[in-house]
């Protein structure tokens, strides 16, 4: 009771400051740091998140719903999905996972760490359905690929099978205003993929070389998953997403269906009765949402701005990540 009075507090507070910040006029440069630094990082805590009961009474018998949303990054949420998905391994009462996804992808390294839990969780006898929501993309589909089971909706979005690495050149930009680039190097590849100037020809093989052994090893973990050959695999895997029913008669998902399907199924299937489903739930949400989009209101949208915003974007690495997608 005390935690969640504390909570309810913080949540109060949080909506009085977001009511301040949107009003006050004086100052606006320092009060977005101050506002930024003091209270976002509460936001974005996921100390914040509660289990909560989403259906049934058996405390001896659970499955465990976990969540992944938006762009897979190596982050606190990344961390809290690996984490969340190893005390369910370890939980002798949970029975089985549901995999919850709505994702266009991500980065491959965050994607991999998701896929090695489910496959342990496998490992240890657990069962772990999938269950698709509007896009399960690239890396969504990629820790979708290695569960028992994969639900989808006809209208979702899924497949985008291939790896994409999305790079700038500013070399015009640079030339217009007179900037150059000046990188001293050990080697002549140290700085491939420089914003300062366009890739030569043997950059871009070195990049196309990262990107197809990641595709390789997406085509695998597709091929094993879902019990296809990796030529039938490659076929249908040219970075196309799918809908829910193309991609049920690809192969690729088992049934449209929705998160009370899958639990119906997993309860039945695997003789448990009346088991508790869990998930955890965010206290904070409605208001962390608020303060993104008045973080968004008070950005300076000028030319420098949208220009500086675009270089520190230039993060070059190979990415399972649904190539129209734009964050």
């Amino acid at each position: 009771m005390k935690n969640n009075a504390k909570r309810w507090i913080a949540i109060a507070i949080t909506l009085l400051v977001f009511v301040v910040s949107v009003f006050a006029k004086d100052k606006e440069a320092e009060g977005e740091e101050t506002f930024k630094n003091k209270y976002f990082k509460d936001l974005t805590d996921f100390s914040n998140y509660t289990e909560e009961v989403y259906q049934g009474s058996n405390e001896k018998e659970k499955i465990k719903i976990v969540d992944v949303t938006g762009v897979i990054k190596s982050d606190e949420a990344n961390d809290f999905a690996v984490e969340e998905l190893k005390k369910a391994k370890e939980d002798s009462l949970v029975k089985g996972v549901i995999l919850n996804v709505n994702s266009p992808g991500g980065s491959v390294y965050a994607s991999e760490r998701i896929a090695k839990e489910i496959k342990d969780l496998k490992e240890a006898k657990k069962p772990v359905y999938t269950v698709m929501g509007e896009m399960a993309a690239s890396g969504g589909y990629y820790i979708s690929a290695p569960t028992n089971r994969i639900y989808a909706s006809n209208e979702t979005w899924t497949g985008s099978i291939g790896v994409i690495i999305q790079s700038k050149s500013f070399q015009g930009l640079f030339d217009k205003y007179g900037v150059k680039e000046q990188n001293i190097t050990t080697g002549k590849m140290k700085d491939a993929g420089t914003m300062g100037r366009d890739m030569s020809k043997e950059e871009k093989e070195y990049f196309q070389g990262l990107v197809d052994s990641a595709f390789d090893r997406f085509v695998k973990i597709v091929s094993e998953g879902r019990g296809l050959s990796e030529r039938e695999v490659r076929k249908i895997a040219d970075g196309r997403v799918y809908d829910g029913s193309q991609a049920l008669s690809l192969g690729l998902v088992d049934k449209i269906g929705d998160i009370d399907q899958a639990i119906a199924d997993m309860t039945k299937e695997n003789k448990l009765t009346d088991p508790m489903v869990t998930r955890n739930k965010d206290l904070m949400t409605p208001f962390t949402s608020l303060f993104s989009k008045a973080i968004d209101l008070r950005k300076n949208s000028s030319d420098l701005a949208v220009l500086e915003k675009l270089m520190k974007e230039n993060d070059i690495r190979p990415m399972y990540l649904f190539g129209a997608y734009n964050d």
